[in-house]
């Protein structure tokens, strides 16, 4: 029997050392379920100042709304773990009849990792007004974000405003994901940070 000669291929990093990975930050401190578990959030935590990262949601057509570019514009951002649930219905709802109440020319996107077809769908049949961005591609937002949850892959379930400087004005990120944001608070911020 004739043997087959091995390949072995090594890889080889500039300056004798391999750059290490850092994995991210994890917070199990900040958000729970409904019945009181703690979930883990990976990434860092973002808070009001800190620049929006130049994260990629995708559209219902799979094209990219990358937020960086929106810089200059008032950004609401409403993020849902998922829109075929109850309280994530209704948030998607709510903020969406809330248009009006948000300064003119605001973009107010909808946030989730559902597949940009099932949002399509749910906005189309919901009659929202609000813009779908899909994190179903690798999670980037959650991860840039701070927002996705270890335990279940979703998204923690927040609110944000983004001011024209690209700067985070307000955020809520829920800490009983089994109920919804406060939305007076999240028009107030809005009205602010675009007036």
């Amino acid at each position: 029997m004739r043997s087959l000669p091995c390949l072995l291929v090594f890889a080889a990093c500039s300056g004798g050392s391999c750059p290490t990975v850092e994995p991210l930050p994890e917070r199990a401190d900040l958000i729970k379920r409904g019945n009181g578990t703690p979930l883990t959030m990976i990434g860092k935590t973002l808070d009001v100042g800190d620049v929006m990262p130049d994260a990629s949601l995708a559209d219902g057509k799979l094209a990219p709304i990358q937020l960086a570019a929106l810089k200059g514009k008032l950004i609401v951002l409403s993020v849902v773990p998922s829109i075929d649930t109850r309280v994530c219905e209704t948030q998607t709802h709510k903020v969406s009849d809330m248009l009006a109440l948000f300064p003119a020319g605001a973009e107010v996107i909808t946030v989730s990792r559902d597949l940009p077809y099932a949002q399509t769908r749910f906005a189309e049949e919901a009659m929202v007004k609000t813009k779908m961005g899909s994190d179903y591609h690798g999670g980037e937002f959650g991860k840039a974000f701070g927002l996705h949850i270890k335990e279940t892959g979703l998204l923690a379930r927040s609110v944000w405003v983004i001011g024209p400087d690209g700067k985070i004005a307000y955020r809520q990120i829920v800490a009983d994901q089994g109920t919804e944001p406060d939305y007076d608070a999240l028009v107030a911020a809005a009205r602010a940070a675009g007036g």
